[in-house]
C-alpha cells in the first residue's frame, strides 16, 4: 500500500505536533530560530528535530502509523518563510520506494487548529478522526 501525498503531508504535521507535545519550549526555539532546521526519523521510529537552537529526540512512531506501510526513514528539511510561514521538503523511504513531498504551512494555524491541537497532540493521535485529518490536510495543502 502506497500512501498518498496528502497522507504524507499530514504525517509531517503530526511529527511536528509530536515534537511540540514532547518539549514545547525546545521545539518552539528550534522552529523560531534563524536558519533551516531538520527532522529525521530512522527505521526504529526514533525522531530527531535539530536546528541552531538545539536538538530534540522523541518517538515518531505515533505520527507514522497512519501511513499503513513500513517506513524505513524520513528526512524533512524546513526553512522559515515570511511571517509564520514554514517551508518544507520531506522524503519518505517506504518499502522499496522513496516519495518526496513539499510545501509550506502557517505555523500559527497549525498550533491553534482544533482548539489547541498541538497541546492535545498525543491524545488526538490515538483517537484520530476524519475532521482532524481534514483540518491538517487543509493546513498542509493537498
Amino acid at each position: 500500500m502506497n500512501p498518498t501525498r496528502a497522507e504524507l503531508k499530514i504525517s509531517v504535521a503530526k511529527l511536528i505536533e509530536t515534537a511540540y507535545s514532547t518539549d514545547k519550549g525546545l521545539t518552539a526555539k528550534i522552529v523560531r530560530s534563524q536558519g533551516p532546521f531538520k527532522l529525521a526519523v530512522d527505521q526504529d521510529g526514533k525522531a530527531t528535530l535539530s536546528g541552531s537552537a538545539g536538538v530534540l529526540t522523541f518517538s515518531g512512531d505515533p505520527a507514522l502509523k497512519a501511513i499503513g506501510a513500513k517506513v524505513k526513514w524520513v528526512s524533512i528539511a524546513f526553512a522559515n518563510g515570511e511571517g509564520n510561514l514554514i517551508k518544507y521538503n520531506a522524503t519518505f523511504s517506504i518499502g522499496l520506494i522513496s516519495i518526496t513531498v513539499g510545501g509550506s504551512f502557517d505555523l500559527e494555524a497549525l498550533i491553534t487548529s482544533c482548539s489547541g491541537l498541538l497541546c492535545r497532540a498525543a491524545k488526538a493521535m490515538q483517537q484520530r478522526n476524519h475532521a482532524y485529518d481534514e483540518q491538517l490536510r487543509n493546513i498542509m495543502g493537498n
